[in-house]
């Protein structure tokens, strides 16, 4: 069993995703999206939200998950990015 020290960013920096942060006018973090180039002008996304919750968008399938609480192992995340990364 894995610590619950898994972070869910960094994985997603470790696996190809890019991170681009959205701020409100007062620089306060909006949110975060996370993209990934799975083939040539073919993106998918993750979001994460303010309350720490993500949204994810898959090429093929559009919108999988929305508004979820984020994966507490590698595991967990890998299935994630399994199914978005699906062109």
């Amino acid at each position: 069993m894995e610590s619950n020290n898994f972070n869910f960013y960094q994985f997603l920096e470790e696996n190809g995703y890019e991170k681009d942060v959205i701020r409100e006018r007062s620089g306060e973090t909006f949110c975060t999206n996370y993209q990934k180039n799975i083939a040539p002008e073919t993106w998918n996304a993750i979001t994460i939200h303010k309350n720490k919750t993500f949204s994810a968008a898959s090429p093929s399938l559009g919108l999988v998950y929305k508004e979820r609480e984020q994966p507490c192992t590698a595991e967990e995340a890998r299935a994630i990015l399994d199914i978005i990364e699906k062109e």
